[in-house]
């Protein structure tokens, strides 16, 4: 099998040759600190190196790591999302940082030397003092039609599909019950959730406007005749936390939250043949079998270390259901802080859990962060070499 035909079919519950292998998508990427440093080690040079996401300062892995990992997805960023190196952060008031599209300024403090700032975080929030659905929906929203993120998409596309055998992953084109925690504020947007859901659903429905129409221009960009050059669309939605879930899946997600989620994603998959990537972070056993329902094909990061996240029992409960993307190593404890044999042998035992009978796509468990040694990393990417066959 080729890695495109690899991904596909662990993506469709049959057994590939090996287990497909990633790194370098939003959740499933590096810190700039801790590539740099694994540039070093492997005596690999990055001449081009850029952030794919500012706010998280992970970066677009080169070619030649990518090939020494022997990964099997490559990442197709509009050049709206490619942010590079020297970019100097806007200050706005005791924040330095850079405001999105939605008119969230994702920052950190502005006193710290910007060599010392690790992450940016949500910290302007637009919606925050709206009291009423009419305001919201007054809100200056952005064009999701608008071409210009995409300028040049169409030639890297065409490029990777016709002479590489890669499978091709986007970049979240969706973000809509999570990005009402930026719009709000978190605090806020879980007090509406439990008193004020009409102004949630009313932000979520402008939010489902803008990404349909945000990945019907991505998408007829990258579209050649009758076929789009893209095989996975990645979607946002962090669900839960370390324990269980944020909210009551059967109070909220399931009336509140649910309904358009479900909405997008037939909208997705009405656009053209492809797999949908669902990112939640935590713990997501109470969500699982939703996500199914809503047409999510893969679930990623798999955080093994959150409340009932143990790998072999997850793909028992819900191996037929869905593609668990992740799951290679324990990003919070092992990776970083356990010797290389501890990492083999954590891998070695993940993949055993989650590769039989296909649906296993193998990658860091979200960012690799910036304290990891570049050891470690190698360790984590050779062992799922090692035990990556069936």
């Amino acid at each position: 099998m080729n890695s495109r035909e690899r991904v596909l079919a662990a993506l469709n519950h049959i057994e590939p040759d090996m287990v497909p292998l990633d790194l370098g998508g939003n959740q499933s990427g590096i810190h700039i600190i801790a590539y740099r440093r694994l540039l070093d080690f492997l005596d690999i040079e990055d001449s081009k190196i850029c952030f794919n996401d500012f706010a998280q300062q992970s970066v677009k892995p080169c070619e030649e790591l990518l090939q020494r990992f022997d990964t099997d997805v490559r990442w197709l960023h509009p050049q709206s999302a490619i942010i590079p190196i020297d970019y100097i952060p806007k200050v706005e008031g005791k924040f330095q940082g850079k405001w999105d599209q939605f008119g969230v300024f994702w920052g950190n403090n502005a006193e710290k030397p910007v060599k010392e700032v690790l992450y940016y975080d949500p910290v302007i929030h637009p919606l925050s003092e709206m009291k009423t659905v009419q305001e919201i929906k007054n809100y200056d929203w952005p064009d999701g039609t608008d071409p210009t993120p995409f300028k040049g998409l169409r030639e890297q596309a065409r490029k990777l599909r016709e002479s590489t055998d890669y499978a091709i992953a986007t970049p979240p084109v969706g973000c809509i019950y999570e990005y009402t925690t930026f719009l709000f504020g978190f605090k806020t947007a879980l007090h509406h959730m439990q008193r004020k859901p009409d102004l949630i659903k009313a932000a979520m429905e402008e939010l489902e406007r803008y990404w349909t129409d945000y990945a019907t221009a991505f998408l007829n960009e990258v579209k050649f005749g009758d076929e789009h050059y893209v095989d996975i669309l990645a979607n946002n939605g962090d669900l839960a936390q370390q324990t269980g879930p944020i909210m009551s899946p059967k109070r909220i997600y399931e009336p509140l939250i649910k309904p358009i989620e479900k909405r997008f994603s037939e909208t997705l998959h009405s656009l053209a043949e492809i797999k949908i990537n669902y990112h939640s972070c935590g713990s997501v056993p109470h969500f699982i079998p939703h996500f199914a329902e809503i047409g999510y094909d893969a679930v990623n990061p798999i955080q093994i270390g959150a409340t009932d996240m143990e790998p072999c029992s997850l793909k028992e409960r819900f191996g037929k259901m869905i593609t668990f993307w992740g799951g290679l190593c324990d990003t919070q404890k092992t990776l970083p802080f356990g010797t290389p044999e501890e990492i083999r042998r954590e891998v070695e035992y993940n993949m055993n859990c989650l590769k039989p009978g296909g649906g296993y796509i193998a990658s860091n468990i979200h960012n690799i962060t910036a304290e990891v040694p570049p050891v470690n990393i190698v360790a984590m990417f050779d062992a799922a070499r090692e035990f990556r066959s069936y």
